[in-house]
């Protein structure tokens, strides 16, 4: 995995012991002397590139979509990250776009505009319109959970919101959950989702009678299926090793199905997750009827 892909699934920053599981120390020193990473106290930080803005200034438009959620700090999952996403006035007309930037059209509010950027709402309203799912709900929860946009602005909005996407917009709003720890579990939800899988839950406590088991990523509590993303905090040493299993064994003799899969799995390999989510699934349906 690329550092910038790492960090950017984490919000922008992240401490080593959260990078050391995808990433080796030697690659993100490479990435501080490229320029691409900073050391920000005890964490990393993607750097701001001064491209983006030369080329929204270039083409007289504001920075918006995915490069405006990485600005704001938005978890992403990997993707294309040397395109510029730029939107210009709906009727303008542009010669000569730079190959590398994404020309969207779009008239927005004053308000929805800070300098050249897109405010942190208009640019959660703009990924759930125009991204994929995956993107979609990675840029929304990663919002939620930073606290910088609020549910009840963000549904206002939606409700405001008219001509073609609008009603994407509404309904991808109501499947956002803040309670997503990173772009791993949005994108395990995205899949979910996009299969048609309810009842899964981020972040659910369990518990087995008045013992503590933990708090897993995803779970269906009426399957007892458990989903973990196993990935950026690397379990290291014995002691970590031997609680990871302590934990997972608990989760069996309770009654759960845990299924455990890793960032490249779920990132690059979607088709392989839902398949075994599926498989699950089926085995753990009779079982609930009897």
């Amino acid at each position: 995995m690329e550092v910038i892909d790492a960090l950017r699934a984490l919000g922008g920053t992240a401490r080593w012991k959260q990078l050391r599981g995808h990433v080796g120390w030697r690659a993100v020193q490479r990435a501080r002397r490229d320029g691409q990473v900073r050391r920000d106290g005890a964490a990393y930080a993607v750097v701001g590139t001064e491209h983006d803005k030369v080329r929204a200034q270039r083409l007289r438009g504001v920075r918006s979509h995915l490069t405006a959620a990485a600005h704001h700090g938005f978890a992403l999952p990997p993707c294309d990250s040397t395109t510029v996403h730029i939107t210009v006035p709906r009727k303008a007309r542009r010669k000569g776009v730079p190959g590398d930037v994404r020309l969207h059209f779009r008239d927005y509010a004053s308000d929805a505009v800070d300098g050249d950027v897109t405010t942190a709402l208009e640019t959660v309203v703009d990924c759930l319109r125009d991204a994929s799912l995956r993107v979609a709900l990675c840029v929304g929860d990663s919002a939620l959970e930073s606290g910088r946009v609020l549910r009840s602005e963000l549904e206002s909005r939606a409700r405001s919101l008219r001509g073609p996407g609008s009603a994407v917009v509404r309904h991808r709003v109501a499947l956002l959950d803040g309670r997503s720890a990173n772009a791993f579990e949005s994108s395990a939800r995205a899949i979910l989702i996009e299969a048609g899988l309810t009842g899964f839950e981020p972040q659910v406590a369990i518990r087995h009678g008045a013992q503590w088991i933990g708090r897993v990523d995803l779970a269906n509590r009426a399957l007892r299926i458990v989903i973990e993303c196993d990935g950026f905090e690397t379990h290291g040493g014995r002691d970590a090793f031997v609680t990871d299993l302590v934990r997972f064994t608990m989760l069996v003799s309770a009654g759960w199905r845990p299924l455990r899969f890793t960032w490249e799995q779920v990132m690059f390999r979607p088709e392989w997750v839902l398949d075994r989510i599926r498989d699950t699934i089926a085995v753990a349906e009779p079982a609930c009827g009897d």
